[in-house]
């Protein structure tokens, strides 16, 4: 699914020098990009891919959207063992990635 940011750069963003979690982290950079799809109504193509016609609610990624992800991973892996509402973005992750939303008119 993820061909917008590499492992690399969300271990150095959480500051993680181990290899341990390397899967962990890897399904948590591919759930940010669902979870910015799904809360968005928007589908994202590579800024070196072309968007469909026929697909209205395409974008390209931009580098608001990645660090809204960034900051979304950082608070899940922060926070693996604590319950709650999980229906809720972080604010900055929300604030970062709420003009992106589209709403189908019909």
């Amino acid at each position: 699914m993820n061909q917008f940011l590499t492992l690399e750069q969300v271990k150095l963003h959480l500051k993680v020098d181990h290899d341990d979690e390397d899967s962990d982290i890897e399904a948590l950079i591919d759930a940010s990009f669902i979870a910015f799809e799904e809360s968005t109504n928007r589908k994202l193509y590579d800024e070196n891919e072309a968007i469909p016609e026929d697909i209205k609610n395409g974008i390209h990624i931009s580098d608001a959207i990645i660090q809204g992800a960034k900051l979304l991973i950082g608070h899940w892996y922060r926070n693996r063992e604590t319950t709650g509402n999980l229906q809720n973005l972080p604010f900055a992750t929300e604030w970062l990635w709420r003009r992106h939303r589209f709403v189908n008119m019909g």
